[in-house]
Formats: C-alpha cells, structure tokens, sequence
C-alpha cells in the first residue's frame, strides 16, 4: 500500500529528551496526542511498517466468521477463509468503493450491498452483473480483480498484520516471548464474549499502560481488593522487557497466591493447570507495541486492543480469555460477571483519566513534565516510539534524495 511519505511536523531532536537516552526524562509534547499533521507522520512512521495485533482466532473459529475494524482510514475485515487460515482483507468494494460488510458475523461469500459484486472469502471476484455473464471483453475486463489482502501471521493464538511485506515474520520478532508465556497456552483459550472494538475519543497512545496511576487513581477501586504498596507491588525489571523487539512489561507482585482484582481478593475461577506458583503469585502486564497489551494471571488471560482512527479518535476492545474447560463450569457466567462488577469502578476511573488526558493535551498549558520512577514503562515505550519516528525521517530523506 503505497502512502506519501511526510516529515514530522515536531523536529525529532525535540523528542531526544522523552527518550531512554537523555538524563531526566520528560514526557512527550502534548502534540503528538493532538497534531493531525504528526497523526499522518506516525501512520506512516509506527502502522505502516510494523506488526500490530487485530484480535485473536477465538474470535473466528468457524469457516465464514468475520468481523470488522478500521485503521485510519481504512476499513479491513478479518475472516476465516475455506483454506482453514485466517485473512485479513480491505472492506472495500473494488468496483466503486462500497463497505462490504459491516459488524460481525458468518458469511458464505463477500457480496457488495450495492452493485452485487460477489467475491470468495480469498477475496476474488467471483460474479460482477453484466459483466461476469457479458461478452468476452466484459470478462476481460474483470478477469483477476481481487479485494486486497493483508499480510497475516498468527503468534500464540494472536492475528497480526503488517502493510510492509519487507518486515521479518512476527515469529522472529516475539518467539523469546512465546517461549515466556508457553504455560498459558494463549493460542487455545478463548473470549468470554466477543471481542468489541469501541470507538473513543482520545489518541491512541493515551492506553499505552503503566501502574504509576495505580496507588493514586485506584486507589481505593483496586486498592479495596489487590494490594498496592509503593516499592513492592510494581517490579518493572521483568524477564519479558525487550525494548528492541517492542516488548514492554511489569508485574504486580501478589501478597498471596492466587490473587485477584476482586472482592474476595482472589481469582473467581478455577486456576488454569501448568503454572508454577510464581506465575500463580504475580498478575503480568506485557504490551507488544503498537496496540496490544496482555495480562496473565491465574485463572485467566487479558487482552486489550487499541487501533488508530484519527489523531484524536481510536477503537478500543478487552477480551478476557479462559480454558475451554472454564468456560463450560455451570458457574461461569455468574462468576464472570461478578468479576466485570468488582471492577467496573477501575475501568470508570481509567475511561475518566483517558479523556481528561486528552481535554488536557489540547490546551496551551500542557507541559512535558519529568517520568517518576515508577514509569519506566513509559520512558520504554516512549523510546521504541522516537525510534519508529527517526526510522520513518529517514525513509522521507532517502526518497528526498533519490528524487533530487
């Protein structure tokens, strides 16, 4: 997918200090949230020559199961195609632009609502009315007309997608994480409830997640039922950090195990067999940069999903995933939803914060305050971040240059 290559409106040396290799390290300038300008920079610099993740294959396990999203500005749709492989295709009519399809579902074949240009779930046009039963030259015309297809791999259960055929498999990228999180057997759990991407009105950058905001905003939500004690709850030096590979993680560290976010201060379900009791004594926080977060704990494991919209405007999902053998417990769903209720008040202060955040990065007044200690998820993630920029100035020189 060919996009114009833009330079960043910011100047990247402004961006050294937000990075691991500068001394005190200050957050990013609010611009970066809020300047569409640098939105179409970062497109390009961070989504169009990365793997980012677009849900799980729990979420299509059937032949014909699809559901949609978007990036940027393109519509996409993630399917389960007759060759048993999940697929990523643009949701876009090749004819005259139309949405194919919309939401979720099962479908047989792709049919535009339209003009009734009817392709297989490979993406082929298969019937065009008029043309497909026209003359020789008709079907000429259409031979070979296919939706186009997004490079697709599977990681752990996880679909990612790339629009640079250049980049290594993702399996080179995250295979020492895998190898890290082999006893959850991410790839054979599978969502409560389908997966439900939400469209917000903030940046996308505004989830990228760290527990500095935990002992504060939550506080009493969170604090009332997992304990949070400044200087032993967070440890950030964990195994799975590996900046260059975009792999970015702390652990909250349990006073007992088999602890819990809850009520009851411990997990509502069954734990899930093969963990040793460290993983069972600790919740484990892990983004695979751009957009995918996951938490492994002990009866479960988390995801949430983020995808950019506009500079301003991104869609947003949370999946809790299970063993087929939980989910199938006649206590459940019960259990479930008392879990969603203990902490409906953390995703309230979380949905609040990310708001206020981004009201707060359009104003004149904000600042780029010093990271505390407790952040450097943040100081990592902001890292690999000014990286992707710098990589992408330099795309924009060298065209520059071939051009002169």
């Amino acid at each position: 997918m060919n996009k114009p290559l833009i330079s960043s409106p910011i100047p990247l040396d402004d961006l050294h200090s937000s990075t691991l290799d500068a001394g005190n390290i200050v957050a990013l300038p609010a611009s970066v949230f809020s300047s569409d300008e640098f939105f179409q920079f970062e497109m390009n610099a961070v989504w169009r020559h990365e793997w980012f993740c677009v849900g799980h294959v729990g979420e299509v396990p059937n032949v014909g199961d699809y559901y949609t999203i978007q990036v940027g500005k393109d519509p996409l749709v993630v399917l389960h195609d007759r060759d048993d492989k999940i697929a990523v295709l643009a949701n876009v009519c090749q004819h005259r632009g139309m949405i194919l399809v919309e939401g979720r579902g099962n479908l047989r074949r792709l049919r535009c609502p339209l003009h009734a240009w009817t392709y297989d779930l490979g993406g082929k046009l298969i019937a065009a009315p008029g043309l497909s039963d026209g003359d020789a030259a008709d079907q000429a015309a259409i031979a070979g007309i296919c939706i186009p297809r997004i490079r697709t791999e599977i990681w752990e259960g996880f679909i990612f997608i790339t629009f640079d055929e250049t980049l290594a498999p993702v399996g080179e990228r995250l295979g020492r994480l895998g190898e890290q999180l082999r006893a959850y057997n991410m790839g054979a759990l599978r969502g409560a409830d389908p997966l439900h991407l939400e469209e917000m009105a903030w940046n996308w950058k505004i989830f990228n997640d760290e527990c500095y905001h935990c002992m504060y905003l939550h506080s009493s939500s969170w604090g009332d039922m997992y304990a949070l004690n400044r200087g032993e709850t967070l440890d950030e030096a964990v195994e799975f950090n590996d900046l260059d590979k975009g792999v970015i993680s702390y652990n909250l560290c349990s006073t007992h195990r088999d602890a819990a976010p809850t009520h009851t201060k411990s997990i509502l379900q069954p734990p899930m067999t093969g963990l040793d009791d460290r993983q069972r004594s600790q919740l484990s926080y892990v983004t695979v940069a751009p957009n995918l977060l996951i938490v492994a704990m002990p009866d479960k494991v988390k995801y949430f999903l983020w995808l950019p919209l506009e500079a301003q405007k991104s869609l947003y999902a949370v999946s809790w995933m299970y063993p087929e053998t939980t989910l199938a417990r006649e206590d459940f769903r019960e259990n479930f939803e008392r879990e969603i209720k203990d902490l409906r008040p953390v995703m309230d202060e979380d949905l609040y914060a990310w708001s206020s955040c981004q009201k707060g990065y359009n104003s004149g007044f904000a600042a780029r305050g010093p990271l505390a200690p407790e952040e450097e998820v943040i100081k990592r993630l902001q890292t690999w971040l000014v990286r992707r920029y710098v990589a992408e100035e330099g795309r924009v020189l060298a065209a520059r240059q071939v051009a002169e």
